[in-house]
């Protein structure tokens, strides 16, 4: 085992941490820091406060009692043996080491039971890749990289550990993720090894959980997804798969693959900080250019353009809210630029009508992040007048924030002495078509229409739809 120099690494640790680690060993434990956090330390990125301690020597029962002393302990895994210890400060996930052994399909097909008796070694080398198979041992201060981890990470090299590495297909899309997140190289033996695991057996909610890492947590998406191909993902996403054969359009230089490479890239640089709509956006953002399926599938033009989008979500997740987020926006992504374009012919309704259908800023951040994936190298990419027009526009109309209200509501029909029922209905949204319109602008106007419509109505006359 490679213990590094104490000096070589001041790993500059919380007091609660070093306080629990203290607890551990005078009781006979070893604890070691493992995990992201070495990670992340040696690659000088934030590393939260979230650790992961593997303890040797110590059974899960004597483990849970000495953690009491700093807070509620949950166990998470009965049968893995990890406990979840929450404090003020921090939380911590506390381990003893396992022995597992394959029994049957998918990522969760093992029989595992705990060895404390292990070696850092032994238990390291049932780990994914050796960039996660590095420790730091709080009681002798001493890194642990058994398997050269440190160096993959300077070489920006991922590699798997071992024969173990093959036992559990969801370390595929681990993989595409990392080298995403990380800007990695994935070895030639690691892709080998990868290109034969049972994607298929994995499911959705753990594929949707990588797919999430890479494209949220990554500087550069497109670096893993790059991967997707080599790696054998694309097998389990038949979508992806017949974007990545299409051919670049005539007179273009770039492939939709190519583009759609360059345009989670973009989004990358613009997405939000709010998980679930940075999900919605990044997740548009690789898939508008399944429209283009479609077509190509030889529906011609009566084809749902939007069905391979669904077929791909649907792959991820059933969440309603991120399917009909996307589906949103990938069916208006080129709004702007054909509102843009017609600019001046009657494009103040178009646009409240928009607004009620998707979100104005989300629309405009994908719009952009396309055309600049379509138009590299150029001033483009620091200038989309398309986008501009539309976030002023829809600032002067009020839709900039959200969609737009009626001004005529039940109520104020309710107050004219109109009955509810299916008329009213019918008049509230003849109302509100024509503010879309911008007929009508203030309550004022809708009442003064409303009152014409409803006497009309009572003298048995027809009121004509939008006559005011």
């Amino acid at each position: 085992m490679k213990a590094m120099n104490p000096s070589k690494h001041s790993f500059s640790l919380p007091g609660e941490l070093l306080r629990i680690g203290e607890t551990i060993g005078q009781a006979g434990g070893r604890p070691v820091l493992v995990g992201g956090w070495v990670r992340d330390y040696l690659l000088g990125q934030p590393r939260g406060k979230d650790f992961d301690l593997e303890v040797f020597g110590l059974e899960t029962g004597s483990l849970s009692k000495l953690l009491k002393k700093f807070g509620p302990v949950h166990e998470v895994g009965r049968h893995f043996g990890v406990l979840k210890l929450v404090t003020p400060a921090a939380e911590y996930d506390v381990s003893v080491p396992r022995r597992e052994r394959k029994t049957g399909k998918g990522h969760t097909g093992f029989q595992v039971h705990t060895d404390p008796t292990m070696s850092f070694e032994e238990a390291a080398a049932r780990r994914d890749f050796t960039i996660n198979a590095m420790g730091y041992a709080l009681l002798e201060q001493a890194f642990l990289d058994p398997f050269g981890g440190e160096e993959h990470l300077n070489q920006r090299i991922l590699q798997h550990v071992g024969a173990a590495f093959g036992e559990d297909p969801l370390r595929v899309m681990r993989a595409m993720q990392f080298a995403g997140r990380f800007g990695l190289t994935i070895a030639s033996e690691t892709l080998a090894v990868c290109r034969e695991q049972p994607l298929g057996e994995l499911p959705r909610e753990r594929m949707c959980e990588e797919f999430k890492k890479l494209l949220l947590r990554s500087p550069a998406p497109s670096h893993g997804l790059a991967y997707a191909e080599p790696l054998g993902v694309l097998k389990a996403f038949p979508e992806l798969a017949a974007l990545f054969k299409l051919p670049a359009e005539a007179g273009r230089t770039l492939s939709p693959w190519n583009v759609t490479l360059a345009a989670v890239d973009q989004a990358a640089i613009l997405r939000g900080a709010g998980e679930r709509e940075a999900l919605v956006f990044m997740l548009a953002a690789l898939c508008h250019g399944f429209s283009q399926l479609a077509a190509e599938s030889g529906g011609g033009a009566a084809a749902d353009p939007a069905a391979p989008v669904m077929m791909f979500l649907q792959r991820l997740t059933n969440e309603t809210a991120v399917l009909d987020g996307v589906m949103a926006l990938v069916r208006e992504w080129d709004q702007p630029g054909q509102l843009y374009r017609k600019r001046g012919a009657q494009t103040d309704g178009k646009l409240r009508r928009l607004a009620l259908r998707v979100s104005m800023p989300l629309l405009e951040r994908l719009a952009r992040a396309v055309y600049y994936a379509s138009t590299p190298g150029t001033a483009a990419e620091t200038d989309y007048p398309a986008g501009d027009w539309l976030l002023e526009k829809a600032q002067a109309l009020g839709v900039l924030s959200g969609p737009p209200e009626p001004i005529l509501k039940g109520r104020h029909l309710q107050e004219e002495g109109f009955p509810s029922g299916p008329a009213m209905g019918m008049l509230l949204k003849q109302a509100f078509q024509l503010q879309l319109d911008g007929s009508l602008a203030t309550l004022e106007e809708a009442l003064r229409w409303a009152r014409k419509q409803v006497a009309a109505i009572s003298s048995g006359g027809d009121a004509l739809p939008g006559e005011s």
